[in-house]
């Protein structure tokens, strides 16, 4: 688990910290704080905190390799890292994650750097913690184009920073829900599964062609002729298993389909293929989810989020949408230990600089610009409604 992150003179921050809760992070802020910016610190961080593939790399290497990573994730017009210092800065630049084992792991640079430098104290502890990113913009419809070996790396590499990309090499790994086999590999994750199947009535299914195309269905409890034969098959569920049924009809193109929809089937890929397996993978990020996603929806995906992280999954996102702030603040049970905190990304005064305000507690967001904005549209609704009425 990430327990919290430093940022020195880096973009848009000047000096910010920000300690993380193990299970939900909810970043708050206007256009220009640095929320996304923030998400990808986070995550190429997290991805120089990874043990090393290969034992014989050396330390120069493994900086060339993560230096090359913060380009490809911000795009600064200078393709050097020294780019990446904040405005007029006189301050080192160095970021820093550090887990809930006190180990740690920067990235420091000056102005004029190629290449930063890494300083870990310890290895992690193992097991995989590669991170996830679920960028803004959908992607399941734009996999099979970033991926066709007839198309120009170097222009995919242009319009997509390495979010993108690299999600999509997560979407294309095999997952269980390629082959006719139930969701009894992990129970914890079954009713998360079939609950994101139901809210968009299917699945997406990576076809031959290299694109995600659209299946709809649901699961549902089959009796399995191998089990219900056996003598040792006593009780009902000995004997069924869940398996996905197709409902008929021509499977669809990703790209015909709602893209709030294709958000949701992002989830369920990385969930089914194990790129999200909560406990053993790393945090995952995700960058503004109610992007293009019907509020009807919203509820749903929030008790997912919540699901995900009581087993497990440290999450943090990015918002602006009151309807999804507020989910989360109805939906937490304490009884099951739920836990949300909220960072509130501001420009402090005079300065390009943002601090970040953090809290536990929801009521204390009311002097953001989301709860401000929500306010002045419910006082113009009443305002308009009391018009011409005679007091």
């Amino acid at each position: 688990m990430i327990a919290s992150v430093e940022i020195q003179s880096f973009t848009a921050f000047g000096n910010l910290e920000v300690s993380l809760s193990p299970r939900v992070n909810v970043i708050i802020g206007s256009n220009g704080t640095g929320k996304t910016h923030l998400l990808k610190a986070i995550y190429a961080l997290a991805i120089a905190d990874q043990p090393s593939s290969n034992e014989e790399r050396s330390r120069k290497e493994q900086e060339t390799d993560i230096s090359k990573k913060f380009l490809r994730l911000f795009s600064p017009e200078e393709n050097k890292i020294g780019a990446l210092r904040a405005n007029g800065s006189k301050a080192p630049t160095r970021l820093s994650l550090k887990r809930s084992d006190d180990t740690s792991v920067a990235i420091s640079f000056a102005s004029n750097s190629k290449v930063a430098r890494i300083e870990k104290d310890a290895e992690p502890d193992g097991h995989e913690a590669r991170p996830v990113f679920i960028p803004t913009k959908e992607i399941l419809s734009l996999v099979r184009g970033m991926r066709h070996p007839e198309h120009d790396r170097a222009t995919v590499e242009m319009i997509f920073d390495d979010t993108y990309i690299d999600l999509a090499e997560l979407l294309v790994r095999p997952g269980f829900e390629d082959e006719a086999s139930s969701l009894n590999e992990d129970p914890r994750l079954s009713s998360i599964v079939r609950e994101l199947v139901g809210l968009v009535g299917g699945r997406y299914r990576w076809a031959s062609d290299g694109a995600f195309r659209f299946e709809s269905g649901s699961y549902e409890e089959k009796a399995d002729p191998a089990r219900s034969k056996s003598t040792t098959a006593q009780a009902y569920q000995d004997s069924t298993v869940v398996r996905f049924v197709p409902k008929g009809g021509q499977s669809l193109s990703s790209s015909m389909t709602a893209e709030g929809y294709r958000k949701i089937g992002v989830l369920h890929r990385l969930l089914c293929n194990g790129s999200i397996n909560p406990g053993t993978t790393g945090v995952l990020l995700w960058d503004e989810p109610e992007a293009n996603l019907n509020p009807r929806l919203m509820k749903k995906l929030v008790q997912v989020l919540l699901e995900l992280s009581r087993n497990g999954q440290q999450i943090v996102l990015a918002t602006h949408d009151y309807v999804l702030l507020k989910w989360f603040d109805l939906l937490m049970e304490k009884g099951k230990e739920d836990h949300v905190r909220f960072h509130v990304l501001v420009r402090e005064e005079g300065s390009e600089g943002m601090s970040v305000h953090s809290t536990d507690d929801y009521a204390q967001l009311v002097n953001t610009g989301i709860a401000k904005t929500f306010s002045e549209l419910y006082d113009a609704e009443i305002e308009r409604s009391l018009e011409g009425v005679a007091l």
